[in-house]
């Protein structure tokens, strides 16, 4: 298992402490975060210093490049 966080994203683009969870993968760890999402809020999804993906305040989902 992997240690993952997902980051909310206030205005001006500051991260905020999310929620950290563990999971077996990338896939399911996006599926846990888009949960814990808060709602019309953007988020970043980081599994330990790497970015997974980011989720807009509409709740669609971008994968890190």
């Amino acid at each position: 298992m992997l240690g993952y966080r997902i980051y909310h994203v206030a205005e001006g683009g500051r991260l905020r402490l999310g929620d950290g969870f563990q999971a077996a993968d990338d896939a399911v760890a996006i599926a846990k975060a888009r949960l814990l999402r808060l709602s019309g809020e953007a988020a970043e999804l980081w599994q330990g210093g790497r970015i997974v993906g980011r989720f807009s305040k509409s709740g669609g989902y971008a994968p890190a490049r």
